[in-house]
This record gives structure tokens, C-alpha cells and sequence, in this order.
């Protein structure tokens, strides 16, 4: 089997260079209301709930919202893996395979990972809510903010709806409180006076 023509290995690194350069634009910082709107984006679509862009509108960097939706005031905050470094392995690898003139030059050293150990994703999720809440800076913002919470830990368990316990979330004071794990979503909680798509069945 003859090697690959040339003109095929220059799209392929071409097209490498134009989807790293896609994912250290959305991982660095001023891609960060973008990665927002996306959560958001996904997040309704798990729900089924219809929507169109125009709808989702990042705010102000001082505003204590991320993004709104009609009426939903969202502020995200993702729980990665404990020490991760993925903006910055994003930004080493778009660089290389920029500066790569070969496929073979976008090769590197592989990053070296501790595996996190398993844990619960509901206390996960109840826990970093429960962080935010006593957080100086959402103290008076919370009764009007839906928390959204984005887990991107490996090894956690999907929350169910049977380990949410709707007493200890509404203690925390946030209007709702949702979260997103890979193709899953799910609102854990949510007061009367919450959008109507994020009011949680048993409040």
C-alpha cells in the first residue's frame, strides 16, 4: 500500500491546526462566555426546551449573572477534576500543532494524569452549591440566580432524582439549582417563584 499523498497529509495537518485553534479559542479565557452560552445551550436541549440563540445573551463580566434566558438569571460554574490543567494543555498542544510542519511534529510528550477517585456526582453538585451559597459574593445575588452546574470530574455517578434532597438544597437560598453531566440534565431544585421549566416537581 503506497504512503499518503502529500497533498493529503497538508489537509490533514491544515484541518488539525483549524480545530485546535476552534478549541484553544474556546478554552482560554475570552472564550469563557462562549463555553458559557454552550452549557446553557446544552442544558436546554436535555430538557427539550425550544429555543434560538438570540435567546441565550452572556451579561456583563461584573454582573453576578453569566447568562440569561427569558427569565432565567444562570450563573455556571463547572466542577472539573481536582488540579486540572486543560486550559493550558489546550494551549500547549494548539500551539505545536501550529508550529508543526509534519504531522508527525504535532506529536508530543503525553500529559501525565492522577485518576480521580469515584465519587457521588450528587455530592458533587450539593456540595459546590453549598460552597457558592456561603460565598460573600452570592450572598445577596443568590435568591434571584439559578446555579448551574456543569461536571466535567470523571468518575462521578449521575445524580438521580431519588438522592436529591430538596429540604438541604433550598436551605442554601439559590432561586433553582440544575445540573449538567455529559448528555444528562437535570434541575435538582427549584422555588415557586423560579421559570417555570425550573421548578422543581417536589417544591
Amino acid at each position: 500500500m503506497s504512503d499518503q499523498p502529500s497533498s493529503d497529509k497538508d489537509e490533514v495537518l491544515e484541518a488539525m491546526k483549524r480545530s485546535w485553534a476552534s478549541d484553544f479559542h474556546f478554552f482560554n479565557n475570552a472564550g469563557k462566555e462562549v463555553r458559557e452560552r454552550w452549557v446553557v445551550q446544552e442544558f436546554l436541549s436535555r430538557l427539550s426546551v425550544t429555543f434560538g440563540l438570540d435567546e441565550i445573551k452572556s451579561q456583563e463580566k461584573s454582573s453576578k449573572v453569566d447568562v440569561k434566558f427569558r427569565d432565567a438569571r444562570f450563573q455556571i460554574k463547572e466542577i472539573p477534576d481536582p488540579g486540572s490543567r486543560r486550559s493550558a494543555e489546550v494551549k500547549a498542544i494548539y500551539h505545536r500543532v501550529l508550529a508543526a510542519e509534519t504531522i508527525q511534529d504535532t506529536i508530543g510528550t503525553p500529559f501525565a494524569y492522577d485518576v480521580p477517585p469515584p465519587v457521588s456526582g450528587y455530592e458533587l453538585v450539593r456540595d459546590k452549591a453549598k460552597e457558592l451559597a456561603e460565598n460573600t459574593r452570592y450572598i445577596e445575588a443568590k435568591a434571584s440566580l439559578d446555579l448551574l452546574l456543569y461536571v466535567t470530574r470523571t468518575r462521578a455517578t449521575l445524580v438521580e432524582q431519588t438522592e436529591v434532597n430538596l429540604e438541604e438544597l433550598s436551605k442554601m437560598g439559590w432561586r433553582s439549582v440544575s445540573c449538567l453531566m455529559g448528555h444528562r440534565a437535570l434541575v435538582l431544585f427549584g422555588r415557586v417563584d423560579a421559570p417555570m421549566f425550573l421548578r422543581h416537581k417536589g417544591s
